[in-house]
C-alpha cells in the first residue's frame, strides 16, 4: 500500500486501499489530508530516515507523538510470568495510540509482541512485522488470511510468545452520537480460545478516555468517514498522558473452568472493572454500511 497521492511512497500511511470503491477512497484521503495525516506522515518520514538505535517502534512513535503511557498496575508487575504464552487483552477507545501503548507494554514485559489488529490499520513496515492482520471485508481471501493470523496467534502463544489484541475488533463508539460514553462492540469469542491455550496467562488492560464527539458523529454517518477521522483523533491526543490500568494476570487454568463461550465475557468484565465503567455494548446502527 502506498501514499502516492501525497507525492511519495509511504507504505500503509492511509486508511484507504486499492480494493475500495473510488468514491470511498477519495473521501477517506480528502478527510485525512485536512485532519492530521500530513503532519503525522512527516513525523514518520523524518524518523524513518534515521531511526535511533535501540529504540522500539512503539517507544519511538509515542515519543514523537509526545504521549506518555501512564501504566498503573493493580498488583506487582513481577506477578506476570516471565515464561509461557502471554495474552494482553484491552478495550479499544482510540485506534492508533492505544495500539502503540499495548505494543510498548508487551515489549517491556518480554521483548516481543504480535498484535492481532484490523487489517485496515495503516502498517508502515517497522510496525507491520509486529501485526497479525484480521480482515473483516468478508471475501473468501479475507477469511483465509484472517484464519491464518488466528492460527499463528495460537501457535505463538503455545510457543511462549506475547500476543496482544483488542477483542472488540474496532474502536469504541457511543451508542448515541451526540452524548454519552463510548463502548466497545461485543468482544469476539475467538479471544476466549486464545485465552484458554494451555500454559497461557492473560493480562487485562483498560485504557481511559475515548475519541472526540466529532468521531462519534462520523461513526454514525459513514464507516469510510469514521476511518478517515482516525488520524485526526491521533493528532488530537498529541502531548497528552494516556491512562492505563493493568490488572492481575489470569492463568488459563482458571478460564478453562468457565462454560464454553463465557471466557470472552468474563475477561471483558475484568477489563471494564479496572476502569470502573459499565459493561455496555456498542451496537452498529443498521444504516451504517462497512
Amino acid at each position: 500500500m502506498t501514499d502516492a497521492a501525497y507525492g511519495e511512497d509511504v507504505p500503509g500511511f492511509t486508511y484507504s486501499h486499492p480494493g475500495m470503491p473510488r468514491l470511498r477512497r477519495g473521501l477517506i484521503r480528502a478527510v485525512e489530508r485536512i485532519s492530521g495525516q500530513p503532519m503525522l506522515r512527516s513525523l514518520y518520514l523524518d524518523w524513518a530516515a534515521a531511526p535511533p538505535a535501540g529504540e522500539t517502534v512503539f517507544d519511538a512513535a509515542l515519543r514523537l507523538l509526545r504521549i506518555e503511557a501512564g501504566m498503573r498496575w493493580h498488583g506487582p508487575a513481577a506477578a506476570v510470568p516471565r515464561e509461557g504464552g502471554l495474552l494482553l487483552v484491552a478495550n479499544h477507545p482510540f485506534g492508533i495510540v492505544d495500539g502503540l501503548a499495548l505494543g510498548q507494554l508487551g515489549m517491556r514485559l518480554r521483548g516481543n509482541v504480535q498484535i492481532l489488529t484490523n487489517s485496515v490499520l495503516c502498517q508502515p513496515p517497522e510496525v507491520s512485522r509486529h501485526l497479525l492482520p484480521i480482515d473483516f471485508s468478508g471475501t473468501a481471501e479475507a477469511k483465509k488470511a484472517s484464519a491464518q493470523s488466528r492460527r499463528l496467534a495460537a501457535e505463538l502463544l503455545a510457543a511462549g510468545k506475547v500476543v496482544a489484541m483488542f477483542p472488540a475488533g474496532g474502536i469504541a463508539t457511543a451508542n448515541a452520537p451526540l452524548r454519552g460514553r463510548a463502548f466497545d462492540a461485543e468482544w469476539h469469542s475467538f479471544m476466549g480460545r486464545l485465552a484458554t491455550v494451555p500454559g497461557v496467562t492473560v493480562l487485562p488492560v483498560f485504557f481511559h478516555g475515548q475519541n472526540s464527539r466529532l468521531f462519534q458523529m462520523a461513526s454514525h454517518m459513514s464507516y469510510p468517514l469514521r476511518l478517515a477521522m482516525i488520524f485526526h483523533e491521533t493528532r488530537r491526543l498529541m502531548g497528552r498522558r494516556l491512562g492505563m490500568e493493568i490488572g492481575a494476570p489470569v492463568p488459563s487454568d482458571v478460564l478453562r473452568t468457565l462454560p464454553k463461550g463465557a471466557v470472552a465475557a468474563d475477561l471483558r468484565r475484568r477489563v471494564m472493572r479496572l476502569g470502573g465503567v459499565p459493561d455496555e455494548v456498542f451496537v452498529w446502527p443498521a444504516h451504517v454500511k462497512w
